[in-house]
């Protein structure tokens, strides 16, 4: 007989877990655990469930710096951090999961919503048509556009720091390109080569002013709880510290 507050004492196991720990099927049920209370469609569900396709042949370096993971631990850590947020937007969650589809696997989104020639903006309408409009602009707002192939290493990082600057002026998008920058930021230890480490430093370490000055400035428009604010707050301090 299954009792009927399993649910319960299964979600509260995950939920003091930190995300760096989980591989992605416990990602995956974390975060089906602790947004059942206010998930009302399918949205996040299937945007999970084709983001775990599209990065399918995809790998990251592992957790704590060891061997490789699958991809898509990646986005599902992101979107549980924002639910740990307590964000409960479902668009801001669904193009959080599918934040990297278009600017890496484009193919792979087509080939499984279309059957038109792979490209960005293919891959963009299918996403607007499966999962509406919304999702798809915040989707493209956080793609990094193409940089010239010539660009000096330092042009390029202020070409990227100049196009994050720029979009996370919106709420739904800053707080999607947020959680990609603590994730992406708040990895660099895992990276055995100190030369790619020392170079994302020096990309990422300009942007934390950047990200803190919006989170004033935008304050209670991100919609999140009080104690979600409060975390926020608390990593975006210690990846500053950690960058410094």
């Amino acid at each position: 007989m299954i009792h009927l507050h399993t649910s319960k004492i299964i979600a509260d196991a995950y939920r003091p877990a930190d995300p760096i720990d989980l591989d992605a099927a416990a990602l995956a049920f974390a975060i089906d655990y602790e947004t059942r209370e206010f998930t009302r469609s399918t949205t996040l569900h299937d945007a999970m469930a084709l983001a775990a396709f599209a990065h399918l042949p995809q790998t990251r370096p592992g957790r704590h710096g060891t061997g490789t993971d699958p991809y898509i631990t990646h986005p599902f850590r992101n979107v549980l951090r924002l639910v740990r947020f307590g964000c409960t937007d479902e668009i801001v969650l669904a193009a959080t999961a599918l934040h990297d589809t278009v600017e890496d696997q484009a193919d792979r989104i087509v080939a499984a919503l279309g059957d038109c020639e792979p490209s960005r903006g293919v891959a963009l309408a299918a996403i607007a048509q499966h999962f509406g409009s919304e999702v798809a602009d915040v989707v493209n707002a956080v793609t990094n556009p193409a940089s010239p192939r010539d660009l000096s290493p330092t042009a390029k990082n202020a070409a990227y720091r100049d196009h994050v600057a720029a979009v996370i002026q919106e709420p739904r998008v800053f707080l999607v390109k947020l959680s990609d920058f603590i994730d992406n930021a708040g990895s660099l230890d895992v990276l055995a080569d100190e030369a790619k480490r020392l170079e994302l430093r020096t990309k990422y370490a300009p942007l934390v002013p950047v990200f803190a000055e919006t989170r004033t400035r935008l304050g209670n428009d991100l919609a999140l709880s009080a104690p979600g604010s409060i975390r926020l707050d608390r990593e975006l301090d210690q990846l500053a510290e950690s960058l410094a």
